[in-house]
């Protein structure tokens, strides 16, 4: 085994200090709380939580191209990597949506 310069060290004993601690885990009633939650979630949005959720959407967007551009990606995986999982929350959302409208007829 070779030694580990200062800063693994630290790192090392970051991880092993990490690594004892307790393992985070759910309320036993969290399922009940989420779908109730989600139920709720079906009246439609006010104003103001609209364009506070756009504006977080716009500001992850552009944080998360700055960063993956620094470090060295190209424009077209960026937006790729943006486009792709937008795609498919949208094409889930049709879906969910045509799903609801069979059931009601």
């Amino acid at each position: 085994m070779t030694e580990m310069e200062p800063r693994e060290v630290g790192i090392d004993n970051l991880l092993r200090r990490s690594m004892t601690g307790a393992v985070p885990s759910l309320p036993t009633d969290f399922d009940q709380r989420l779908m109730r939650e989600l139920s709720r979630g079906s009246q439609p949005l006010d104003r103001y939580r609209r364009i506070l959720l756009a504006g977080y959407g716009v500001t992850s967007v552009v944080t998360s191209s700055v960063v993956m551009h620094g470090q060295g990606l190209n424009w077209g995986a960026i937006s790729g990597m943006i486009v792709g999982p937008l795609a498919l929350v949208a094409a889930a959302r049709w879906a969910w949506r045509a799903a609801e409208r069979n059931s009601r007829t």
